[in-house]
């Protein structure tokens, strides 16, 4: 996996538990993987919602269009570790397959421009 930092610590902690965790859930068998699936969604929920609130205070100017992409990876996690819990398999290969690349693109295109974002904040009171 490609390092996907983007200069701002907490985001880049925060995403590094989640890569830590897929690797773990994907190691995982048997109800280990689900239990590490459902754990992977809470961490999840966690991380977008801590987002979430930093956007909202510091009224950050793409904030639906994040919170709109972190509905629809949530929603898509949600349903793949439901359908895991009857058919393994099925979320099985949305970890194996999907899960990653889904978290890539998240980061590039839509986490990078709240790290800019935040950038400017902290050179604006260093100059300010």
């Amino acid at each position: 996996m490609e390092e996907l930092t983007l200069g701002v610590a907490t985001m880049d902690e925060t995403h590094a538990d989640f890569l830590r965790q897929l690797d773990a859930v994907k190691q995982a068998t048997g109800s280990a993987f689900i239990e590490g699936f459902a754990a992977l969604v809470e961490h999840t929920e966690a991380h977008f919602a801590m987002e979430e609130e930093m956007m909202r205070s510091l009224a950050f100017y793409g904030q639906q269009e994040h919170l709109d992409e972190h509905e629809t990876l949530l929603s898509e996690m949600r349903y793949f570790l439901q359908k895991a819990r009857k058919l393994p398999p099925f979320g099985r290969s949305y970890i194996d397959d999907y899960a990653y690349e889904k978290f890539r693109r998240h980061i590039i295109n839509i986490d990078s421009q709240l790290a800019m974002f935040l950038k400017s904040l902290e050179t604006e009171a260093a100059h300010g």
